[in-house]
C-alpha cells in the first residue's frame, strides 16, 4: 500500500507544479496562520483603545477555526486531483494498473490524512498565541486529519469537473460557520450542528473532553463510510 500511496504521490507533485491554485491551497494554510499570529494582537489593540470589546478570550476559537482550514485547503486539493485524474481519463487508467479500484480509493483517503495530520502540527507551532500540549494535539491534530478526506470524497463525488468543483467549494465553505454556530449560541437546537464532522475538532480543541474525541471519530468515520460508497459508485 505505501508503494501505491508514493506512485500516487509522485502524479500528485506534478499536478501541484502545474496548477497554481493547488500550489496555494496547500501554502495558503500558512499563510493565513501568519496573518492570524500577526494580525490579531493588532486588532486587539485597536479594539481596546477604541471600544470595551476584547478579542483576547476569543483567541482560541479563531485559532481553531485556523486549524480547521487546514484539512478543508487539504482535502479540496485532494479533491481536485481526483477531478483532474477524471478529466484526462487518469482515474480509469489506475483501475487496470496493479493499483486497482480499492488501492487507488485507499491512497487517495490516507494521503490528505498524513498531510493533514503534519501539516496541523505546523499551523500550531506557527499560530503564536495561545499554549498548546504536545500529547494532547496529537489527538485534536487526528481528528482534524479524518477531516480531509471528506472534503475529498464530497468534491469527488458531487463534482463532475473542475469548475463544478468550484462552486461547490463556495457552499462545503458554509461548514465553517457550524462550530461558530455552536459557539455563540446557546439553545438546543444547535446540537444538530453535532452531526458534521468539523464541529468535533474544534469542540475538542477549545474544551478538550475526551467524550469530543470519541464522538469525532465516530461521526467522522459515518461519514468517510457513506462518501466512500457514494465516490465507488461514481467511479463505475
Amino acid at each position: 500500500m505505501i508503494k501505491k500511496i508514493l506512485i500516487l504521490s509522485i502524479g500528485d507533485i506534478k499536478n501541484i507544479q502545474r496548477e497554481p491554485l493547488l500550489l496555494f491551497s496547500l501554502l495558503g494554510i500558512f499563510l493565513l496562520t501568519t496573518v492570524v499570529r500577526y494580525g490579531l494582537p493588532v486588532l486587539e489593540d485597536i479594539l481596546h483603545h477604541h471600544t470595551s470589546f476584547s478579542l483576547e478570550p476569543h483567541f482560541r476559537i479563531i485559532v481553531s477555526l485556523t486549524l480547521l482550514m487546514t484539512p478543508f485547503m487539504i482535502g479540496m486539493l485532494y479533491g481536485f486531483i481526483i477531478l483532474d485524474e477524471r478529466d484526462e481519463g487518469v482515474l480509469l487508467y489506475y483501475t487496470v494498473t496493479p493499483i486497482r479500484k480499492s488501492g487507488y480509493l485507499i491512497a487517495r483517503i490516507l494521503a490528505p490524512i498524513a498531510v493533514t495530520f503534519f501539516a496541523s502540527f505546523g499551523v500550531i507551532l506557527l499560530q503564536g498565541l495561545i499554549e498548546w500540549e504536545f500529547i494532547t494535539f496529537i489527538l485534536i491534530a487526528l481528528l482534524l486529519a479524518l477531516q480531509s478526506p471528506i472534503i475529498t470524497m464530497m468534491l469527488a463525488s458531487l463534482a463532475s469537473n473542475k469548475v463544478e468543483g468550484l462552486a461547490l467549494i463556495k457552499v462545503m465553505n458554509l461548514m465553517l460557520i457550524i462550530p461558530l454556530i455552536d459557539y455563540f449560541i446557546d439553545h438546543p437546537m444547535t446540537n444538530l450542528t453535532m452531526i458534521f464532522p468539523v464541529y468535533w475538532p474544534v469542540k475538542l480543541f477549545y474544551e478538550n473532553n475526551g467524550w469530543f474525541l470519541l464522538g469525532g471519530l465516530i461521526i467522522s468515520l459515518i461519514w468517510l463510510i457513506l462518501l466512500n460508497r457514494l465516490f465507488r459508485k461514481r467511479l463505475e
